[in-house]
């Protein structure tokens, strides 16, 4: 597929079809992510890989909890936290944890190689024709070491980039916004 189709076409989808994304198309995924480029080649990230689904509901409950005590919601967004529903990872069939080892020095290189791993997923992801989304709240997680460390991410490492993944609801997938680049100056 085309480059510009992958960047114009992608969505962040938050609804998916009930199937599994197969092994192959996942390390596929994880491939496009470690040749994305990191500050000095460090490829900082490790990925962990979560396809039961009653892990990721407990993650997504545990997000939910951490989000209501972390600010104040408008009255429908917290009744649909607290609905029990997953409401952060939207029933996906796949999550990929983006981490990588605490180090205050670099933490903000880190972030953004974990940022362009993850935009490679994301485009991988789409010539795939799996919907994808990038879960912000879900870094919320890093308040719950002991949450983390049941998945297997010790509790030297931080959350960068909560992924979802699966086949997208074809009735559910949004329209593109219009877009345009905003140039502060051109010298």
């Amino acid at each position: 597929m085309d480059l510009n189709l992958c960047i114009k076409g992608r969505r962040s989808v938050r609804s998916y079809l009930d199937r599994p994304v197969p092994r192959e198309v996942i390390d596929r995924l994880l491939d496009a992510a470690v040749w994305a480029p990191s500050g000095m080649n460090g490829q900082p990230w490790r990925f962990t890989v979560i396809q039961d689904r009653e892990v990721i509901k407990s993650l997504s409950g545990r997000t939910a909890e951490l989000v209501m005590k972390s600010r104040p919601l408008p009255p429908e967004m917290e009744a649909s936290f607290k609905s029990g529903r997953d409401v952060v990872f939207y029933s996906a069939p796949l999550l990929i944890l983006i981490s990588v080892k605490k180090n205050p020095h670099w933490r903000t290189v880190n972030l953004l190689d974990c940022g362009l791993a993850a935009q490679n997923m994301l485009l991988a992801a789409y010539q795939e024709g799996l919907g994808s989304c990038f879960i912000g709240f879900a870094s919320l997680l890093n308040q719950s070491p002991e949450h983390l460390a049941r998945i297997g991410i010790p509790e030297d490492h931080e959350l960068m980039a909560p992924l979802i993944f699966g086949y997208p609801n074809p009735n559910d997938v949004p329209e593109a916004k219009p877009r345009a680049a905003k140039v502060l100056q051109w010298i």
